[in-house]
This record gives structure tokens, C-alpha cells and sequence, in this order.
């Protein structure tokens, strides 16, 4: 049986849940770095943001960085020069006025041993920057209020909190990647973050779903927690979020490598790399940010505070805590009958044998007996008996034959 296999049907299980201090540790961390490199180095936004100029041309000489920031001077913010063929000189500026944008034109041509008319530019004003980052801003908001509505009518309101908590964190890691790693912040980009936030928001749902699915049969006698079925829900759908993850990270690096450093394709560049940081943060906080927030704070209810509660207590006093031993019966009186510890206590008549009549005792014998009986009468004080009953083996039919002489004195 293979490893997905035994995950879904829990006979192998990782603690996702339990060690949720752990992996709050850990995206806290990160987060806190994103923030901080935030303001310091801060975003690298491009020209389509802040406004500016770019200058580029096709030298036909050899042509270097270094000298091109000195022809150009301190107004070049940004010098690359190509490797791929034809060569390209880049040069981007902040925004310039008309005469200043002549002159660097006019140099870099002379640079590059071309005609002006060789070197194309590009002006962008910053009010257009402006106005894309406000609709990015305003799409960003409408595409959270949207998942919330949604995942609460088709869940319920905590998960689609633990959902916003989670696409919040992919955003701030992949921006805090971003600005430590000092890439342009262009509208690639900012395609690429309302792209990943749909990767993440699928890997979220996934759990959810399983995880709602597991938990609606919980009730007060059930053996299982709120963070327990969570937990299997989590291990049930994890090699699927795995694998959706790495058949969204496999063409998304290679994007990567093959567009951008291979072949050249900077505009590919800062949307590959915004893809690929926020598919893994989106992997990642479908398993071990979303779940674990939700059974945290579901377990504050507190239907769900008494189930772990008892089965925490029986977990304590082990398995033959929760049926106690049933009490003995007691045993039933058979009707008309009185019990047994109530009836009293009758000695057990002996059988009588019978006398043979032709077995004749002694007449004197017979006479002491009859002498000596009425004085033994006398001393014994009289004591009623019930009847001793004559077993029904030792009866005889009579013989007909005449009674002796001593059944005759004993029945006088």
C-alpha cells in the first residue's frame, strides 16, 4: 500500500495539527522579515510606478556599463547592457524634462556609434503608475471581500477568516522576496500576485471541504476532537496539494530558467518569479497555517472544549473507563414462593421405615417401651411438628394380612 494510500485512511499520520506552535513559529518569522525588508531596502517599483524614461539602443561597438554611466551621468538609474544577440543598451531614468531627454538621447547614440533616430525612448508619467497601483489595490480588495462571502456561505465564516489569514501571508512573503531580492516591481507582478492568490484560495478549499467533511459527524459521545478529525483531514488531502503544487512549480520554474535567464525574456522574469514564490507560500499555508487556525479556534466553542475535555479524561483512565461493569441481578423470587434467606430453616425429615409384620418384637420388650414412653412424654415439653411426609418409594399397599399386637398399642 502506498504512502497516499495509508495517510488517507489513517494508518500512517503526521501531526500537522498538534505542533501548530511550531509552524506559527515559523511563519511569523517570515512574515516579520518580509515587513522589515518592506521598509528597508523597500520595493524596487519600475518605471510604470514611479514614471520615468528608457533609452535603449543596438550599438554597433563595444560598448560597457561603466561607460555608459559616465557619458550618461547620475541621471541613469538603471545601465544594462544585453549578452543575447543583437546587443541592447538599456538606461532608464526618472522623469525628465523635454531638453534633458535630447541630450541623453544625443549621447547615447554618439556611445553606441548610431544615429539619434537609432535610439529609441520611452516616456512614462507617474500619474499612470499611480492610477495602476490604485485599481491593483481596489482589485485586490474585491477579490478578498468575494472569497470571504463565498467560503462563508459554503463553509462557514471562521474558515473563510483562517482562508484571508492565509492569502495575506502568501502576499506579504512573496512581496518580502521580492524587495529582498531587489527584481522590478511591474504590472507582471502585480498579474502575478492576483494569479497566485487563486492557486492558494484552491489549495485552502481542498482542506476545507475534507476537513467539514470529517468534522460534521462529530458529537458529544464521539472519541474523536475537533483537531484530531481536522488533522486526518489535513493528511487525507496533503499528497493532493502536493501534487497540484509541484504541477503548477515544474513550468512555472522553468519560465523561470529557460525564459528569463536563458533566452533573455526580462519581462518574464518578475512574473515567473512572483508565480513560483507564491504557489510554494500557497502550498505551504494550506497545510500548515489554514487547518490548524481553524481546530484552534473551533475548540474555543464550547461543545467542541467538552468533547476534547472527555476524550482527554478517557484517554487518562484508559479504555474500559467509559462502560462501567453492570451490577449483579438480583435473583428473582419464583412466584408463589418465598426466597430462599426468608423461609425458615425446617430440619430434613428422615424416611420411616415401614415395620414387618412378620418381624415380631417380644411382649415384655414391648411392654417397658409402653412403661417408660408415658414418663419420656411427660418430661419433653410439648413441641408441635409439622408432619413428616412419607416418601413415596417406602409406601405399600396393604397386605390384608391382621396388624400385630404392637401397631395396635401404638395406634391406642
Amino acid at each position: 500500500m502506498s504512502l497516499a494510500s495509508r495517510m488517507y485512511h489513517g494508518e500512517t499520520s503526521f501531526d500537522f495539527v498538534g505542533r501548530r506552535r511550531l509552524w506559527f513559529t515559523i511563519s511569523g518569522l517570515l512574515v516579520l522579515i518580509s515587513l522589515v525588508s518592506l521598509v528597508v531596502p523597500g520595493l524596487n517599483f519600475g518605471i510604470d510606478f514611479k514614471g520615468g524614461a528608457v533609452f535603449r539602443v543596438q550599438p554597433t561597438t563595444t560598448v560597457t556599463e561603466a561607460r555608459v554611466r559616465a557619458a550618461v551621468g547620475p541621471v541613469a538609474e538603471v545601465v544594462q547592457v544585453t549578452e543575447n544577440n543583437p546587443v541592447q543598451v538599456i538606461v532608464q531614468t526618472e522623469e525628465l524634462p523635454p531638453a534633458e531627454v535630447t541630450r541623453i538621447r544625443a549621447t547615447l547614440a554618439k556611445l553606441a556609434g548610431v544615429e539619434s533616430n537609432g535610439v529609441s525612448t520611452e516616456t512614462i508619467g507617474s500619474k499612470w503608475g499611480s492610477t495602476v497601483s490604485r485599481k491593483a489595490f481596489i482589485a485586490l480588495l474585491v477579490f478578498l471581500v468575494v472569497i470571504v462571502i463565498y467560503v462563508s456561505l459554503r463553509m462557514e465564516f471562521k474558515m473563510a477568516v483562517a482562508a484571508l489569514v492565509a492569502l495575506l501571508h502568501d502576499l506579504i512573503i512573496t512581496a518580502g522576496i521580492f524587495a529582498l531580492s531587489r527584481f522590478e516591481v511591474t504590472p507582471a507582478t502585480v498579474i502575478a500576485l492576483l494569479t497566485i492568490l487563486g492557486y492558494s484560495l484552491y489549495d485552502t478549499v481542498v482542506v476545507f471541504d475534507k476537513v467539514r467533511e470529517n468534522t460534521g459527524s462529530l458529537s458529544a459521545m464521539s472519541r474523536t476532537t475537533y483537531s484530531q478529525a481536522t488533522n486526518l483531514a489535513v493528511n487525507q488531502t496533503m499528497m493532493r496539494s502536493l501534487n497540484t503544487s509541484l504541477a503548477s512549480l515544474l513550468p512555472i520554474l522553468g519560465l523561470l530558467v529557460v525564459g528569463s535567464y536563458l533566452l533573455g525574456a526580462e519581462t518574464l522574469k518578475d512574473l515567473a518569479l512572483a508565480l513560483f514564490v507564491g504557489v510554494a507560500a500557497g502550498a505551504y499555508s494550506s497545510i500548515f497555517i489554514a487547518p490548524p487556525l481553524v481546530a484552534m479556534w473551533k475548540e474555543k466553542e464550547p461543545r467542541y472544549a467538552q468533547l476534547r475535555a472527555r476524550v482527554e479524561r478517557l484517554a487518562a483512565q484508559g479504555q474500559g473507563a467509559e462502560r462501567p461493569e453492570r451490577p449483579e441481578r438480583a435473583e428473582r423470587p419464583v412466584r408463589g414462593r418465598r426466597p430462599a434467606a426468608q423461609r425458615p430453616a425446617t430440619p430434613r425429615a428422615e424416611p420411616e421405615l415401614a415395620p414387618d409384620p412378620e418381624l415380631a418384637p417380644d411382649e415384655e420388650l414391648e411392654d417397658e417401651v409402653a412403661e417408660t414412653e408415658p414418663a419420656a412424654v411427660a418430661q419433653a415439653p410439648a413441641r408441635r411438628q409439622p408432619p413428616k411426609p412419607r416418601p413415596t418409594q417406602q409406601r405399600r399397599k396393604p397386605s390384608g394380612r391382621q396388624q400385630s399386637r404392637p401397631a395396635k398399642r401404638r395406634r391406642r
